[in-house]
Parts: structure tokens; sequence; C-alpha cells
């Protein structure tokens, strides 16, 4: 009876031990490629006052004046939360929703800066929450339609063509004179390591492809309706 019991012993073992190391690699392999949902993503939308040549090129100052506060105003943050350690400094999606809405008056006050140095007096109007948002390619990164929450930036009437990108993470930087600084900030700032897949979306001559997303309806909703 023994020398029958070994052996089958022997390959229940082999196979349990099989089993567990196919699960293993499973859940790593499913840690690794973790899946990005469209609340992993803050954009930015601004609506020009009309379509003509000067409204539209206001537009594109208030943007980049708008992404540089923004950014500029979370990397100072991010630097005084620190330890004081050199490397690594960065901040999450959540520190860049609480900064915007606790300066959304603020931001309104950085567009109509802008808009009054360039002689306009168009009133503006911010607004945070979640917008339906049209499929839009960053880089090689395409993104696909739906609902994204969003900063939304209106100029004067706003009935003008509209700009979109992304804010969180500092994708917007591919649209703007501060392009070289993609590298860095993605690589520096970014916490979450579900967004290194992202990387291509900063380098150049990569073919365009479209970012795979997980998209939440009544969760994402319910938090701005509460």
């Amino acid at each position: 009876m023994k020398t029958i019991k070994t052996p089958l012993i022997c390959i229940t073992v082999i196979l349990v031990a099989v089993l567990l190391i196919v699960a293993s690699c499973g859940y790593q392999g499913a840690a690794a490629e973790e899946q990005l949902t469209n609340e992993d993503f803050i954009r930015l939308h601004v609506v020009a006052n009309s379509d003509s040549d000067k409204d539209q090129a206001l537009k594109l100052k208030v943007r980049d004046h708008i992404i540089d506060y923004v950014n500029d105003e979370m990397v100072r943050e991010a630097v005084r939360k620190s330890d004081g350690t050199e490397g690594y400094v960065g901040y999450s999606i959540e520190e860049s929703r609480a900064f915007i809405t606790d300066n959304l008056d603020e931001i309104v006050d950085v567009a109509e800066k802008v808009i009054s140095e360039e002689g306009y007096d168009y009133d503006v109007n911010a607004e945070f929450g979640v917008s339906w948002i049209p499929q839009k390619t960053y880089g090689s990164v395409i993104f696909p339609a739906g609902n994204y929450e969003a900063l939304k930036i209106l100029i004067g009437e706003a009935s003008g063509r509209n700009w979109w990108c992304v804010l969180y993470p500092p994708l917007c930087l591919i649209d703007t004179s501060d392009a070289y600084k993609n590298d860095e900030i993605t690589r520096d700032l970014i916490k979450e390591g579900k967004y290194s897949q992202l990387e291509s979306a900063i380098k150049k001559g990569e073919k365009a492809r479209v970012l795979k997303l997980k998209f939440k309806t009544l969760e994402f909703a319910k938090r701005f309706s509460d």
C-alpha cells in the first residue's frame, strides 16, 4: 500500500504547486496591467467666446496660463508635503481634485488676468464636474469618447470652438509650448504605476492606439450629485 500512496501523494503535491504558480503569475500579470478607468483622469475643457481668430488665440493663451498655474501649484504643494529627501516627488489624482475644487476662484482670476492683459473684458466661468468628451488624441494615445471628470473654462459667450486635454496626468503639456517638460513631469510627478502604460503618449513617431478604459457610470456620477 505504501508503494501506491507515495507516488499519488507526490503527483498531488506537484499538481497543487503548479496550480499555485499559475494562479500567482496570473495575479501578478493583472496587477502589472491594472485597468485604467475614466475616474483615473481629469480633463481640461476651454471654450472660446467665439470662432474669430482673436478669440481663438485668446482661448489658447488662457489655456496655457491655467495649465501652468495648476501644474506649478501642484508641484509646489507636493514639494512642501515631501519629507525633504532628494529624488521622487509626486502628487495623486485625489490631491489634484481637491486642489481644483478648493481653487476655482483662483483659476478664474488667472483666466481673467490674461483676458484683461490682452485688452478684453470677457467674463469667465469655471466648473468642475462630469462632462461628456468626444474621442481625442494626445501624442500617440487616443482617448475614447465618454464621461470624464473635467475642469471647464467658459470665456465670454462660450460659443466658439473648444479645446480639450488631459490635466491629470499632465498630458496637456503635449499641446503647449512646454512640451519639452513632458518626460520629467510624467516620470516624476505621477505616483500610481498604472499610468506607466501612457509613456508612449510623450514619444514621437509612435503609432496611435486607442486607450482601453473601463468606464464607470453611476458610482462616478454619484460623487457629484451628493
